[in-house]
């Protein structure tokens, strides 16, 4: 009873003092040290801030952060924030998901600084001039619809943070669809992009009126292309097999969109 009451003690003394750490360095020690009682109130619930996978959930934290005036997320003029991105991924993967996650945020342009691979740990440096700091809140959620997480933040300067990203999980968020039945997809801004785990074909049926010039990209969970089917003459349908590492699929138009604004049917087979 002893041993179980001291395990308790001790995983729970562990769990408050990541937390804490976690908020220390988000903040930065000067903003933590400010606040330090107020911080132990506001996070007294531990457990209320940590997601379904035991990581930080920074939505709820930046929000509990700025409702209390301890988080700023402006800068008092234009400023060059550098974005330190870390995970263990394949790096396509990773750079497909922080690149469309910082774009759907509004950031859309950015500057390389530094990138490099070593001993599978990724490493991207963006660098935005911006006077507005990217809100932790808003970009673990977007990151989240991808099954991306936020392991840690790290304030390491005035102007630049380090972010720990867990990409073990990672499924892309893509056009929804049923299977075993023909569905129309409507006229595309962008190529159709799909998840086709576990399917076995696919049938592509193109709107007569329309010219449409195949280009269909197949590839694994980790964004490695497989196989790529490319015409170049008009295409009223066609029938793909999937291997079965096939995890994506992309459907384009070899030239523009505008060849298949009536949209496409298709008809996946589970």
């Amino acid at each position: 009873m002893v041993r179980v009451l001291l395990f308790f003690l001790v995983s729970s003394l562990c769990f408050s003092a990541n937390l804490d750490l976690n908020l220390k360095n988000l903040l930065g020690d000067k903003v933590y040290e400010q606040n330090s009682g107020k911080l132990r109130t506001l996070f007294s619930n531990e457990a209320m801030f940590l997601d379904e996978n035991s990581n930080p959930n920074y939505d709820k934290i930046t929000n509990l952060l700025r409702t209390n005036s301890i988080l700023s997320l402006n800068y008092s003029s234009p400023a060059y924030m550098d974005l330190t991105f870390k995970s263990t991924s394949s790096t396509i993967l990773f750079l497909k998901v922080i690149t469309q996650s910082l774009n759907n945020l509004g950031y859309n342009y950015f500057l390389t600084k530094n990138f490099s691979t070593q001993n599978s740990q990724i490493s991207w440096l963006v660098t935005i001039n911006t006077q507005f700091i990217l809100n932790p809140g808003n970009l673990y959620k977007e990151l989240k619809q991808n099954n991306v997480y936020i392991k840690g933040i790290h304030k390491t300067g005035t102007f630049s943070y380090t972010y720990d990203i867990d990409m073990s999980r990672a499924i892309l968020k893509t056009l929804p669809y049923e299977s075993d039945t023909t569905v129309e997809l409507s006229k595309p801004l962008e190529p159709y992009f799909l998840n086709i785990n576990g399917k076995k074909n696919i049938e592509i049926m193109a709107n007569p009126a329309d010219n449409w010039i195949s280009l269909v990209k197949i590839y694994d969970r980790n964004l490695k292309l497989i196989s790529q089917i490319k015409s170049d003459i008009k295409e009223k349908s066609l029938n793909i097999e999937f291997p079965d590492d096939a995890f994506y699929i992309l459907i384009d138009d070899a030239f523009s969109l505008e060849n298949i604004k009536r949209g496409l049917k298709i008809y996946i087979k589970s």
